[in-house]
C-alpha cells in the first residue's frame, strides 16, 4: 500500500466519524425536543387529585341535574292538576277568561319541549312565559336545564 491511499483511506474514516458525529447530535437534539414536547404536555394534564375532584363535581353536577328534571316534571304535573281544577271552578267566570283558550298544558307535550320549540322558533323569554302563561324564571330554568340535558 502505498502513502498517497493509506492518506486517502485516513481521510475517508475521518469523514464517516464526522458524519456519524454529526448524524448522533441530530438524534440527540430530537430527542432533547421530544423530551420537552413529554414536559409540557404532561404540565397542561390536570393531576390525579384534579381529575378526582372533577369527577366528583361532575357527578354532583348530574345529580343536581336530575333531581332538576324531578322537580320541573312534578313541576307540570301540578300544573297541569291546577289547571284542570281551575277549568272546573271558573269555567264561567269572566275573570278567567284566558283560561278558558287552550292551555299549554292539555297539549299533551310537556312545557319544557314546548319552551324549547317556541325557543328554536326564535321567541324571546318573556315572549315564551306570556304564550304558555309561564313565570320568566321558569322559562328560563326549562332552557337552561334543555342546554345542560346530553343529546
Amino acid at each position: 500500500m502505498s502513502l498517497q491511499t493509506l492518506e486517502y483511506w485516513v481521510l475517508a474514516q475521518m469523514v464517516l466519524e464526522l458524519g456519524l458525529i454529526a448524524l448522533v447530535a441530530f438524534f440527540l437534539l430530537k430527542i432533547r425536543s421530544w423530551y420537552r414536547q413529554i414536559l409540557a404536555l404532561q404540565a397542561q394534564r390536570p393531576s390525579r387529585e384534579e381529575m378526582a375532584k372533577m369527577a366528583e363535581l361532575a357527578g354532583t353536577l348530574e345529580e343536581r341535574r336530575r333531581h332538576l328534571e324531578e322537580l320541573l316534571t312534578l313541576m307540570d304535573q301540578k300544573a297541569s292538576a291546577l289547571q284542570k281544577q281551575l277549568a272546573r271552578t271558573g269555567a264561567g267566570s269572566k275573570a278567567f277568561a284566558a283560561v278558558d283558550s287552550p292551555s299549554p298544558w292539555e297539549s299533551g307535550e310537556s312545557l319544557r319541549s314546548q319552551v324549547e320549540t317556541l325557543y328554536r322558533q326564535g321567541c324571546s323569554t318573556e315572549e315564551i312565559a306570556r304564550r304558555l302563561q309561564l313565570n320568566l324564571a321558569e322559562v328560563k330554568m326549562a332552557l337552561d336545564l334543555s342546554r345542560a340535558r346530553p343529546r
